[in-house]
């Protein structure tokens, strides 16, 4: 048996819990045996002791919405047309950079994902935690359809889409998935503003077809996560019994509390909204922007995509981390998911939050929280050290700060001396 402690560190847990000045954490074999103050925590006899006098101390993050494509370019026919093998290549880096800014668990629709999962899990590559969807149930002229190539092409190389029509059609389509080897299954409820006959507004599975994709999931014993981004498609997707809302960003008193009843967890994808990727593809008018405010329509869009997070999470649901990193040239993997930590607590969320968010809730949204998502005796020794303390500027939570980062036995990064 290996010991290893970490010494003399500020300890923040990931359950929200304040902060331990002087915390000691021991770990055998990658798993936590022993954490809390240094007064209470016993170094046994032969241990590793680094110490961490002056360092932050708190669990890897967690991703619970990315897309390992190896995708580079935001255009849509290109995901279909570049090379397969080139991205699968591709996608290694991008599962690279996502552990270089300390995220060590991640959510993932692709069709590399399943594949990269697998090379983690024997040691063949470095990385993060991998929970893998496979590509998502599109319908036929939806966000995973790329609806100007042919189908046959779409189904065969689509980075993470795979189209599927009516119950029966998608009942199969969820069984192929789960022979896949997916964990969960992604649904797009609504489209996604690509092109005009699939805008975020417009809902593209009914009541009838997400009931049977939930039903047929449940019997596989895997979640279901749905983009929805308009509020009919919230409610039915709710209503249907998903386990996760993606995006979610029209919702409604009523979503609020049948989530809250549900423990549906939501993953908003704030930078998404708010950022500059944003700015350049803006949504379409929806009815009632009128009342937000701001002098142009970007502005209010962004106003009610904050204001209905902001309710949100005031509401009492529960909010977990997406970054939605689909292409490294727009929204780069890994940078991204720190940036939605950040623009969670520039619009009104506590830093604390912010950080349970990134942690625990992700564990949570990816059923994965007896395992990761807090340092607690017991689970995997997922951590990270920091020069800074995050709780006093969200800003600190940057990888030029993260000294050193762990996933189990793993240690992926080490520039700590001590």
């Amino acid at each position: 048996m290996h010991y290893l402690v970490i010494d003399n560190a500020t300890l923040i847990d990931g359950t929200g819990s304040d902060p331990t000045e002087g915390a000691r954490m021991v770990v055998r074999d990658g798993m936590i045996i022993d954490i809390g103050s240094r007064a209470d925590v016993v170094i046994p006899d032969g241990a590793r002791v680094r110490d961490a006098t002056g360092l932050t101390l708190m669990p890897g993050l967690i991703d619970c919405h990315t897309h390992l494509g190896g995708t580079f370019s935001p255009n849509y026919s290109d995901w279909v047309l570049e090379d397969d093998r080139r991205q699968a290549i591709v996608s290694t880096t991008q599962l690279s950079e996502l552990m270089r800014h300390g995220v060590t668990t991640i959510r993932d629709i692709s069709r590399n994902g399943i594949q990269l999962k697998w090379a983690v899990g024997k040691g063949v590559l470095p990385g993060p935690r991998i929970i893998s969807c496979g590509p998502g149930l599109s319908r036929t002229g939806g966000h995973g359809d790329a609806y100007h190539l042919p189908m046959d092409m779409v189904q065969e190389s689509h980075p993470w889409g795979f189209v599927a029509d009516g119950p029966e059609g998608l009942r199969k389509a969820v069984r192929e998935l789960n022979r896949m080897g997916s964990d969960a299954v992604k649904v797009w409820a609504t489209g996604g503003g690509m092109w005009e006959k699939e805008l975020e507004t417009d809902q593209h599975y009914d009541l009838d077809e997400l009931t049977m994709i939930v039903r047929e999931a449940a019997m596989l014993n895997m979640p279901v996560l749905a983009h929805a981004e308009s509020l009919a498609a919230a409610k039915d997707a709710i209503r249907a019994g998903i386990a996760t809302l993606e995006h979610g960003e029209e919702l409604d008193d009523e979503c609020r509390e049948l989530m809250r009843a549900q423990s549906i967890i939501h993953v908003p994808t704030l930078q998404l909204f708010l950022g500059p990727w944003f700015d350049e593809y803006p949504p379409p008018p929806r009815v009632g922007l009128e009342d937000y405010r701001g002098s142009t329509m970007v502005e209010k869009e962004k106003n009610r995509v904050t204001d209905n997070f902001n309710a949100s999470r005031e509401a009492g649901v529960i909010i977990a981390v997406g970054s939605d990193s689909f292409s490294s040239e727009t929204v780069p993997f890994g940078s991204s998911t720190l940036t939605e930590v950040k623009t969670m607590v520039g619009v009104g969320m506590p830093v604390m939050d912010a950080i349970v968010a990134a942690t625990l809730n992700g564990a949570k949204a990816l059923r994965v929280a007896d395992v990761t998502g807090s340092l607690e005796v017991g689970k995997s020794a997922d951590y990270l050290l920091l020069d800074a303390n995050p709780l006093e500027d969200i800003q600190l939570l940057d990888a030029e700060h993260i000294r050193v980062i762990a996933r189990g036995n793993q240690i992926w990064k080490d520039d700590h001396v001590g």
